[in-house]
């Protein structure tokens, strides 16, 4: 992640990953954003996993927006990682989905999910959903001195 990355993606589909990234550009929205195509790349970004990185992991995004449905490892499964690693246990993480179903929500929050947000497509602001987001979890959520956000 580089020096600015604010943000770690986590998303498998490659048409939203572009919407997202194009609606926060348009925003304004000062913030660097790193993807993870799959569970098992987020988790290597977050040095929860090894990496063939001659640098090893990279620094700690301010929040993570993560898919449920991926290859591989799925967002639940990332989740529960991520929350029971002491490096990680505090670090923001908003569940993205098209599912609204309660039982995924609920998991969702059951394993320490900031957040559930729905995909959903505006086609006057497509991904706008998502800028917004952003913007909360960067400029306006204030979270508590010497991190936790929890």
């Amino acid at each position: 992640m580089s020096a600015k990355a604010a943000v770690l993606l986590v998303e498998d589909d490659r048409d939203e990953i572009d919407v997202v990234l194009r609606a926060v550009d348009r925003s304004g929205i000062d913030a660097a954003i790193e993807v993870a195509r799959d569970g098992h790349e987020a988790l290597e970004s977050l040095g929860l996993e090894p990496t063939d990185a001659a640098d090893g992991p990279s620094a700690q995004p301010k929040v993570v927006f993560l898919d449920l449905k991926m290859p591989r490892v799925d967002g639940f499964e990332v989740l529960r990682r991520v929350r029971a690693d002491p490096r990680t246990a505090d670090l923001p993480v908003v569940v993205l989905s098209r599912s609204d179903r309660t039982e995924d929500v609920q998991r969702s929050y059951a394993l320490g999910a900031n957040s559930v947000l729905v995909k959903r497509f505006d086609p006057r602001g497509p991904g706008a959903y998502f800028a917004e987001a952003v913007r909360y979890w960067l400029e306006l959520n204030r979270a508590p001195e010497g991190g936790g956000n929890r």
